[in-house]
């Protein structure tokens, strides 16, 4: 019995990698196109939560080619915030909580927008908040403190990013030094949209969308395809310049909703960012050399779906969406790639990881 066992484990294991080779992503062309995805608070309990609403339909998630589980602490906090978790993805240093693009020495590392500019590549960052949040900051700004939002918005005048997209244009407007960086972008060039509709019928770049004050409406309020359509005429723009691109898209509000607890504005927001990495998957399928790499920042809310029933021998019983805190979580996110290159994307990581590897598959190819 103990020899026919060892002989089905090893012709397991020698199938095993013949299994898995079959199943690789074909890598016939170098990586030309980065579109990091970043479902902000998104843990595998809310894409749990979308299946789950979903009735268990097929979901953008289920499309990855590789997935990975990636750390997600900070410099001096083992549950990150969003400034030190874009930081460690936009510059590859794990910075202390509240930091934009400052590493704990007081360095200020090049993020990817900056690299991806000085190496001639497109640009594009697009959210559902508003440009001076966190996230976005991470790939623009370098601050000491990420609430500095006419510090944050000074940088946009001189970043050079081809597509900026979501809300914030109060802060854009008016700075407390007197400065209209939307008149600035303006006489540079930058076409101006002031809602979606306008942002998706311009045709040239570069171009400055700003729909909003602050904060745009939250998904049940503007509706679920926004971020999916937005992303589609950012990809169809940078697309029409061969040099190829890095667009950051950030589906934002996830994280707000789950610091309410609240589960139906979750859910909107789900379906959103859903539709919106489908898009990014579907023009990777049409433009080889596309890589799309889709992560949380950290979760929010510490959710669980639990049995409303603990005879888990009954029936069906429904499920009860609980949050443990209104604040984030220090468990590990999932990643998601697909592409050229999602192989490269896989295991255990840290969230610094997502720069190197990024910088390697993208920006140093230009420099070979």
């Amino acid at each position: 019995m103990k020899r026919i066992l060892l002989h089905l484990l090893l012709a397991a294991a020698a199938f095993a990698p013949a299994a898995a080779a079959a199943h690789e992503p074909q890598t016939e062309t170098e990586v030309r196109n980065v579109i990091l995805m970043i479902g902000d608070g998104m843990g595998l309990a809310q894409t749990g939560a979308l299946m789950i609403d979903s009735g268990y339909a097929p979901l953008s998630f289920d499309r990855a080619q590789h997935i990975a589980l990636v750390k997600t602490y900070s410099a001096n906090n083992r549950v990150t915030d969003s400034a030190a978790a874009a930081t460690a993805m936009g510059t590859g240093c794990k910075t202390e909580n509240g930091r934009i693009g400052i590493a704990p020495d007081g360095s200020r590392p090049a993020n990817l927008t900056e690299l991806a500019e000085a190496a001639g590549l497109s640009t594009a960052l697009v959210v559902t908040s508003h440009l001076a949040d966190a996230t976005p900051s991470g790939f623009a700004a370098h601050t000491l403190e990420r609430y500095t939002s006419d510090e944050i918005t000074a940088a946009y005048a001189d970043a050079g990013i081809d597509i900026l997209a979501g809300g914030g244009r109060a802060y854009f407007e008016a700075s407390l030094d007197g400065r209209n960086i939307v008149e600035e972008l303006r006489a540079k060039g930058y076409r101006f949209a002031e809602t979606p509709e306008e942002f998706c019928a311009a045709d040239e770049l570069p171009l400055l969308g700003l729909f909003a004050p602050e904060y745009m409406p939250t998904a049940d309020k503007r509706g679920e395809e926004y971020l999916a359509a937005a992303t589609a005429h950012t990809l169809d723009l940078l697309s029409r310049r061969e040099a190829g691109f890095f667009a950051m898209i950030e589906g934002s509000q996830i994280d707000i909703a789950c610091h309410n607890n609240d589960t139906e504005v979750m859910l909107a927001e789900m379906r959103d960012f859903n539709r919106a990495v489908h898009t990014a998957f579907d023009f990777a399928d049409t433009h080889p050399g596309t890589l799309v790499v889709v992560v949380a920042d950290h979760e929010t809310g510490g959710l669980t779906m639990v049995s409303n029933d603990r005879d888990f021998t009954a029936t069906e019983s429904g499920i009860d969406f609980r949050y443990s805190t209104t604040s984030h979580s220090g468990i590990p996110v999932v990643l998601y790639a697909y592409g050229t290159g999602s192989e490269h994307f896989r295991g255990t990581m840290q969230n610094t990881d997502i720069f190197r590897k990024i910088k390697e598959l993208l920006i140093d190819r230009l420099s070979l």
